[in-house]
């Protein structure tokens, strides 16, 4: 795995403003966050839901359209070096490095896929701007790459709708990485799958990105997924990054609070005992808390928790963590 990153983020900030009926709102979504991501790996971004992992990969992406604001930081890709984000670049530089250096794995592949075209069409639209050659030429390249995949090139003639959900998921990721992509961003890709389904998904998207080398981006608040695919982790709270290190390592020894109550919270065969809940619910970022985010919920908070935020430093090599309790050995 090279050292060098093709993704360095740091101090990225995005908002929210929204104004209705003459009240205006800040939602800051994305705040002060900063980790990097490495060339040929996969770098996990875990969280409950509404804790910004989707508002964060849409700003790294470029997708910032109102009523979301970029409002400062750097998301800075190795393959465009002269942006500090994509929303910053030129159009014909993101058009440039859109498919062939940088691909998005959606969610919901419906909304992915033209329903009043064939899946065959749908290619040519994503790729066929990129890889170019003759017809001939391009057909064959799709049909090998669909082979990758375990797909029948029968797929190219179909209607997304006469495809299953998992046939559809796979074909999203065959368009994601038919271009050979430096970097790919996968957004809950199996979240609506069944488990055989994502099982094999899962399997996919490890076993292409370890064939062309690409550095992967991978959200999912499902820790179970994070275990057995990621190398590293991020895990997000309310707008903010609180934990980051090897997948092995946030796994074998939570530093954080909200990572130890994620981890815990997941299934063990042979394990009937009852797992408590976790207090309250996740902060109104319209108005949140001061201090740490986690302190209204958080087992260890004291008065400091309720006052400062806590920086994000290095409780071990390679494994940051922002909370106070475990700056102060509590944790």
């Amino acid at each position: 795995m090279n050292g060098a990153p093709i993704l360095t983020v740091e101090n990225l900030k995005a908002r929210f403003r929204t104004k209705h009926f003459g009240v205006s709102r800040e939602v800051p979504a994305v705040d002060d966050i900063t980790f990097s991501i490495r060339r040929n790996e996969i770098f996990g971004l875990a969280g409950e839901s509404s804790s910004g992992k989707t508002t964060l990969i849409k700003t790294i992406a470029g997708l910032v359209r109102p009523p979301l604001e970029l409002v400062g930081g750097r998301a800075e890709f190795s393959f465009l070096p002269d942006a500090p984000t994509l929303h910053q670049a030129s159009p014909a530089a993101v058009a440039k490095v859109r498919w062939r250096h940088l691909s998005y794995i959606m969610q919901a592949s419906m909304n992915v896929l033209n329903p009043l075209r064939r899946i065959s069409a749908t290619f040519r639209d994503f790729a066929l701007p990129h890889l170019g050659g003759t017809a001939g030429d391009f057909e064959r390249k799709v049909t090998e790459h669909l082979a990758l995949l375990r797909l029948d090139p029968s797929i190219l003639d179909a209607y997304p709708h006469e495809l299953s959900g998992g046939m559809r998921q796979r074909v999203t990721i065959a368009l994601a990485t038919i271009c050979r992509p430096d970097f790919i961003i996968a957004d809950e890709p199996t979240t609506a799958l069944d488990v055989i389904v994502q099982k094999d998904v899962l399997g996919m998207i490890r076993s292409i990105q370890r064939e062309m080398g690409s550095s992967v981006l991978f959200v999912t608040h499902d820790m179970a997924v994070h275990a057995a695919l990621t190398d590293r982790l991020g895990v997000m709270y309310a707008g903010c990054l609180v934990e980051e290190g090897a997948t092995s390592a946030v796994f074998a020894r939570p530093r954080h609070p909200y990572t130890r109550h994620l981890i815990h919270s997941l299934p063990r065969i042979g394990d009937d005992r009852q797992r408590a809940s976790l207090a309250g619910s996740p902060p109104n970022l319209a108005d949140p808390p001061p201090g740490c985010r986690f302190h209204p919920r958080c087992p260890l908070a004291v008065q400091r928790c309720r006052q400062a935020r806590p920086a994000m430093l290095e409780a071990e090599p390679g494994h940051r963590v922002a909370c106070h309790a475990v700056e102060e050995g509590r944790s």
